[in-house]
């Protein structure tokens, strides 16, 4: 088994309603009890927005990062799959998918220690 990381990509234009919230707040739920369940999710965060970005020869600290909406990273999970191809098939419930959001699969090197 193998782990892979899960990068969710985007947030919405508009601030959703509290009931809106509320409901995929429940989809996503759903998902990481079917992942848990199966023995596939590891973990996994929701990030908050902004940050800091550090860069260069100086180490210069700055506000963002910025980006498009489309681009945001949201979160994140760590998962067990077999290959690429299940770690894909996995997220075929990713609830976001109707918000455009999209999801960037990331095989996880393994280090020797």
């Amino acid at each position: 088994m193998e782990k892979f990381m899960l990068i969710f990509h985007g947030c919405p234009d508009v601030t959703p309603s509290p009931e809106q919230m509320q409901a995929s707040m429940t989809e996503w739920m759903a998902w990481i009890d079917k992942l848990a369940k199966d023995g596939r999710y590891v973990s996994g965060e929701p990030l908050m927005t902004g940050g800091k970005l550090i860069k260069g020869n100086i180490k210069g600290v700055t506000d963002g990062p910025y980006a498009e909406g489309k681009e945001v990273v949201g979160g994140y999970f760590i998962i067990n799959a077999e290959n690429y191809d299940e770690a894909v098939a996995l997220c075929a419930d990713y609830p976001d998918f109707d918000k455009d959001g999209s999801i960037q699969v990331r095989q996880v090197m393994k280090m020797d220690m």
